[in-house]
């Protein structure tokens, strides 16, 4: 999975070995600030991104920044960076975020993924609108931009400028239903945005339903699993996660994790085209391949709560 995490001392032996790798292949390209553009040890990189973080030691003519790794399945694949401020140079030429993917990482939909989990940190620092430039020829970049909800708005002499309009967040709910089978938990292998991901069942609470009988619902229509109230153990506590849609919506869905269990498998069964597969798995093997850390850290919690 994709994440974006600021850079850290702990990243040093990677980093380098993928900043040495990205400017020899780059050929040439403008270097993202957060791939250490003047060729600084990194320590003096380190130390070099850490003023910029603050207004004390911002240097002249800098605006207070963020710069990220972007990661993805622990490799890195690129690097961001978040300017929060403005002045001439960001309104006429910067824009607030630039980024860049390594050659051999192209063409995957990592920008487009490391641009939304950056807007996203742009709205938690207050910005209600992100300005992002491109050259006149990166065709690639404009089209990420235009992706994520970018707004043509001017030419200035050799860059397009693009705004982007950091919308309300909409509220969501959703029960997941963590299912064990003796030793197994119930997983299922599903199609999210052309990936393949695995969790647990879950959906939206309908109006007027309990987080129990959604996530036996959810359950049912997903898997063919049938629960009873009766298999209901402990509601764990709830997990709350933000993101930006396929409609560029900023999304806040609090997910409510629902613990069964049960004494029969039933008939695994996908009733759900996005669904592509059903299978009961070790618990330890589930908690080593889910696809989402806060899904297993849900498992864990239940499990913490009952005794299997």
């Amino acid at each position: 999975m994709l994440e974006i995490k600021e850079i850290s001392s702990l990243d040093e032996e990677v980093f380098c070995k993928f900043e040495k790798r990205y400017k020899e292949e780059a050929k040439g390209e403008p270097i993202p600030y957060s791939l250490n553009p003047k060729n600084l040890t990194f320590s003096e990189f380190l130390i070099e991104l850490e003023k910029c973080k603050h207004m004390e030691t911002l240097p002249q003519g800098f605006v207070l920044a963020k710069y990220y790794l972007i990661y993805v399945d622990g490799r890195i694949v690129g690097g961001i960076n978040l300017r929060y401020q403005d002045n001439d140079f960001i309104l006429n030429c910067a824009g607030h975020i630039g980024y860049g993917i390594a050659p051999w990482e192209r063409n995957k939909g990592y920008a487009k993924g490391a641009l939304k989990k950056v807007l996203i940190e742009a709205k938690h620092l207050g910005m209600n609108q992100c300005l992002l430039t491109t050259d006149l020829d990166n065709i690639a970049s404009q089209s990420v931009i235009l992706s994520c909800g970018g707004v043509f708005e001017k030419r200035i002499e050799d860059k397009n400028l693009y705004w982007i309009t950091l919308g309300e967040w909409k509220k969501e709910e959703s029960a997941m239903a963590i299912v064990f089978y003796k030793k197994q938990i119930l997983s299922t292998i599903e199609l999210i945005y052309g990936k393949e991901v695995l969790s647990c069942p879950k959906g939206h609470i309908e109006k007027n339903e309990t987080h129990i009988e959604t996530a036996i619902r959810e359950c049912f229509e997903e898997t063919n699993v049938i629960l009873k109230k009766e298999d209901y153990i402990v509601e764990v506590e709830p997990y709350t996660i933000q993101f930006v849609d396929h409609h560029n919506d900023f999304i806040s869905k609090t997910i409510y994790p629902v613990c069964f269990c049960i004494n029969q498998k039933g008939n695994p069964l996908s009733k759900e085209e996005r669904v592509l597969s059903i299978q009961y798995m070790d618990i330890e093997d589930f908690l080593l391949q889910c696809s989402y850390d806060n899904v297993k850290t849900m498992v864990r919690n239940s499990l913490r709560m009952i005794d299997l």
